[in-house]
């Protein structure tokens, strides 16, 4: 009954702010799509510039204006000649409303800052898939950094149980007479040195928990296990000509970089502008009454409809300036997007090439992991029928150690290598994460 009462009780009680959860790779890039203070403020950019599309239409539309006042005048006179029927003193209410209307009819300057509305919002839009195309990477980056270093713990924690055995064993074949002293020595030391890798090992995998706990926004256990025999990742198009080429089209950095080219011309085109006339349609009502005046009180209504030029002759020298300026800023845009596109080149060739890379590294340290692990097995059955001394032992213990260590680092560059070959073309989004997953499944 009282198990029951206290299973009751725990029921009740208000789950943690921060629960754990068993994370996959495509689990954590999800959240931290979600979390991600980085990603939300870039959204809240995008929305911010996306106005930039009303307020360079606004500036094309129809502009009215009501105005009203109420104005308290006294005034005095005096006149060379005197006539009786004009007052010398004035003091009247005056009340005036009204009602404009604006209309560009021909304005280079406002359609240019309009072509520039709809440019800022389309960079918003790239901006944001860049920083969602980070968030991945680092979110892939930090899970994948767990993976290894879990890898690297359960290493140094068989290493370590390894050692202590054999640093046991060593000690007994020395009492009895079969082995010598520095054999006991060296295994003693051997051990120690295991203890203090595992201890590092632990420090560096609660550290690598902790930056993805930082991204995720929640304490989390990651599952994945990195095991032998994972086919390498391979592209459609293994051929480095066509992701350059793939890349240089539509790399984000590129569409930014060809988005200030457009922007660029678009305030030269907003600069010239400023130096031709503009032409607007104006329409206005007006009512005006005065409650006293020099012949009485008045009331006057009026209408206006009509065109106004306006062309600027001087300002001091400024309007050639910008134009000037402008020049050489669509100078410097064109000369950005040549350097995006050989970056974009760059690390398209880069990543295909880290890719090839890592996907034989992979299979040749799987196979030589295999190998540590049979030597092992025979340097440990040696020693024990003492065929083997117990240096053999230790050292195959200590290779077997660093090539689950290497294994482990090579599939995560691996992966992070394809991750970044399809980020280079701006491309990589959740669907990709998800053929990560599925490689880490997979066995040959």
């Amino acid at each position: 009954m009282k198990k029951i009462i206290i299973l009751s009780l725990c029921l009740l009680l208000p789950s943690p702010a921060f629960s754990a959860g068993v994370s996959s790779l495509q689990s954590a890039v999800d959240l931290a799509l979600k979390h991600a203070p980085s990603l939300q403020a870039a959204q809240a950019a995008r929305n911010a510039l996306t106005e930039d599309i009303t307020l360079g239409r606004a500036s094309m539309l129809p502009y009215v204006v009501a105005n009203a006042s109420l104005t308290r005048r006294n005034q005095d006179f005096s006149y060379d000649v005197s006539f009786d029927f004009l007052k010398t003193g004035v003091r009247n209410n005056e009340q005036i409303y009204g009602i404009k209307a604006y209309q560009p009819l021909f304005d280079v300057e406002k359609w240019a800052a309009y072509q520039q509305g709809k440019i800022s919002a389309a960079t918003g839009e790239v901006k944001l898939a860049m920083q969602r195309q980070q968030t991945i990477l680092e979110a892939s980056a930090a899970w994948l950094s767990v993976i290894r270093a879990k890898a690297a713990f359960s290493a140094a924690k068989v290493r370590e149980q390894a050692m202590n055995k054999l640093a046991m064993q060593a000690k007994s074949a020395f009492e009895v007479g079969t082995a010598t002293v520095n054999d006991s020595l060296s295994a003693s030391s051997r051990r120690d040195l295991a203890t203090a890798g595992r201890i590092r090992a632990g420090q560096v995998l609660a550290q690598a928990e902790a930056r993805l706990n930082s991204l995720v926004g929640m304490e989390m256990v990651v599952s994945g296990t990195l095991h032998q025999g994972m086919e390498p990742l391979h592209v459609k198009e293994d051929n480095l000509e066509i992701w350059e080429q793939r890349a240089e089209a539509t790399a984000l950095g590129v569409q930014l970089s060809d988005q200030a080219v457009a922007m660029a011309d678009a305030e030269h085109l907003k600069s010239v502008g400023g130096a031709m006339p503009t032409l607007q349609l104006v329409a206005g009502w007006d009512h005006i009454k005065s409650s006293d005046g020099t012949f009485g009180g008045s009331t006057v209504k009026g209408a206006s409809f009509g065109i106004e030029l306006s062309m600027p002759l001087y300002a001091g020298g400024g309007i050639w300036a910008q134009q000037r300026k402008s020049t050489q800023e669509k100078i410097q845009a064109e000369f950005n997007m040549a350097e995006a596109k050989r970056t974009a080149r760059l690390a398209a060739r880069q990543s295909l090439l880290g890719l090839r890379t890592t996907a034989a590294e992979v299979k040749a340290l799987d196979a030589a992991l295999s190998s540590a692990k049979t030597e092992k097995k025979a340097a440990q059955a040696g020693f024990e029928v003492g065929v083997r001394t117990i240096t053999d032992a230790l050292d195959a213990e200590e290779r077997l150690a660093a090539a689950k260590q290497r294994y482990a680092d090579a599939v995560a560059r691996h992966t992070m290598a394809y991750l970044q070959l399809i980020a280079s073309t701006g491309e990589l989004d959740e669907s990709s994460v998800s053929i990560i997953d599925d490689f880490l499944k997979k066995k040959l």
